[in-house]
């Protein structure tokens, strides 16, 4: 199933800021960001608000909230969008167990929407 394709394994890595953690396309083209919502994600069962996260993908870091907006930029299902958690003190060599649910509205199917949930316990580099 293509929702156990969701978080990219060996993903996780720990930053000054938190941790970034790389997600894949779970759908078997490609979208635009606007019809891709993420509305849940937690780090060991503590829940992280979308408002304050954000995200780098096509060479550009932006914040969550403005991908609705986002109606001519593609994420392919080559690429890797990395997601950027705001957490205090994330360490390297840590296991870390990330979920979330990443919802899809493909813009040819009106009616359609595909919930995907991933969890994925990783060690961060």
């Amino acid at each position: 199933m293509l929702s156990d394709l969701l978080i990219e394994p060996n993903s996780l890595v720990a930053t000054t800021t938190g941790l970034s953690l790389g997600l894949r396309l779970p759908w078997y083209q490609s979208l635009p960001l606007s019809t891709v919502r993420l509305s849940e994600v937690a780090v060991d069962s503590t829940p992280l608000s979308p408002a304050g996260l954000s995200f780098t993908l096509n060479g550009q870091t932006r914040p969550l909230t403005v991908m609705p907006g986002l109606t001519g930029e593609y994420w392919f299902v080559t690429d890797t969008l990395h997601l950027h958690l705001p957490l205090s003190g994330p360490r390297r060599g840590t296991d870390y167990l990330c979920r979330l649910r990443l919802q899809l509205f493909p813009p040819y199917a009106e009616t359609l929407r595909r919930d995907n949930v991933g969890a994925l316990r990783m060690r961060a580099r």
